[in-house]
């Protein structure tokens, strides 16, 4: 399997959520083209792909240190997937 092949649902999936994520802006009078060019959406993608990819077990460098990271502060993952739902 090519490193696309695995990640093509999870791209498909950021691609959908983005955009949808980006109509909703606009409609309430955000401008989607001066978001998109700040960092913070960048990275604010990375951390939506992580996600997508944690929830397909596809590995992902970032979910490996967003879970290391959480490690070091002593955070419990599972307690805050607990209060996000």
């Amino acid at each position: 399997m090519s490193h696309f092949d695995k990640h093509s649902k999870s791209i498909k999936t950021l691609v959908d959520v983005s955009e949808a994520m980006l109509n909703v802006m606009e409609d309430n009078g955000i401008d989607p083209e001066t978001v998109t060019q700040r960092p913070e959406f960048t990275v604010f993608v990375h951390f939506l792909k992580s996600i997508i990819d944690g929830e397909l077990d596809i590995p992902n460098e970032v979910t490996d240190a967003i879970r290391n990271k959480s490690e070091e502060f002593g955070l419990d993952i599972n307690d805050i997937k607990k209060r996000l739902h």
